[in-house]
């Protein structure tokens, strides 16, 4: 998820990010896998808040060739 810069700070994206993991928690998901690169280290570490752990190794072919950084977070 990416926020313009005026809206960053506000918790913008942790109240997405918590709505969105209740809705898949809600629609039956056990678990929650997300790719991103190591350069967002704000964003790694809001994910890392959330509950979410590295992961050595990507969970399927995603496509995202970019993303190094591979974490995922038990419902």
């Amino acid at each position: 998820m990416y926020f313009m810069t005026s809206a960053r700070g506000q918790g913008l994206a942790k109240k997405l990010a918590l709505l969105a993991l209740d809705y898949a928690r809600e629609q039956g998901f056990k678990r929650c896998y997300l790719e991103t690169t190591a350069f967002l280290t704000e964003a790694i570490g809001l994910y890392e808040h959330l509950g979410f752990e590295h992961i050595d190794g990507p969970l399927g072919c995603t496509g995202h060739v970019d993303c190094e950084v591979r974490m995922l977070k038990t419902l």
